[in-house]
């Protein structure tokens, strides 16, 4: 049976990869690690905790529990009906009127660049996304297309697609903003600013339906 981390954590940074966030549980998955564990001070990062947990089945809290959901370049890792199913569990967790906010590989930006032919957005990816390998990425379709199949992406997603996604798994007040453009208190600990994440970064929040 997992454990309900409810009680002890009400917001969850989920898929956080080696980003530890204060007051949050952050939730990742590594086969090496002990399932269903709680790790302090991960990676010697200070007042943190992890959970070694697969989201893929589910979320560790009980109904209408959670005051923040986030996560950051995770949901593209799943298959559309995957992260149609997670989006959902998200909803579970949350109560009425609480905050989620995630972010993705913008789809509409990668299209609106490729484009314009924007050779400095491409080279930027290719340097700190793709090891700066010029010769299996030597132009921007190639560098577009490793965004969309590297680094274990099974999705990808525009605004039109989150927008409508959201609103079908019970989120309201669906809004996109700017990296670090956030109603959450603590947006700059929890985004510290990147270049080129911010540039990449399709940002959206919304908040669970009352209903």
């Amino acid at each position: 049976m997992t454990t309900d981390y409810s009680e002890s954590f009400k917001k969850f940074h989920l898929g956080c990869g080696i980003i530890f966030l204060k007051n949050y549980l952050n939730i990742g998955f590594w086969t090496n690690l002990e399932q269903d564990k709680l790790y302090e001070n991960p990676n010697g990062v200070q007042d943190t905790v992890l959970l070694n947990f697969d989201l893929t089945h589910g979320i560790p809290a009980s109904d209408n529990s959670l005051d923040v959901v986030y996560h950051s370049h995770m949901l593209e890792h799943l298959t559309n009906t995957e992260g149609i199913q997670f989006l959902k569990e998200c909803n579970r967790v949350l109560k009425p009127g609480a905050t989620m906010r995630l972010l993705v590989p913008d789809l509409g930006t990668f299209s609106k660049k490729y484009m314009e032919e924007d050779d400095f957005f491409f080279d930027a990816y290719r340097k700190e996304a793709l090891s700066d390998d010029r010769l299996l990425y030597p132009t921007r379709g190639t560098v577009f297309m490793g965004m969309l199949h590297n680094h274990g992406h099974k999705m990808g997603y525009d605004y039109e697609t989150v927008n409508h996604i959201l609103n079908q798994t019970g989120f309201t007040n669906v809004r996109k903003t700017m990296f670090q453009e956030s109603a959450l208190s603590d947006i700059q600990e929890i985004e510290p600013y990147a270049p080129l994440r911010a540039a990449e970064s399709l940002c959206v929040e919304c908040i669970k339906s009352a209903q």
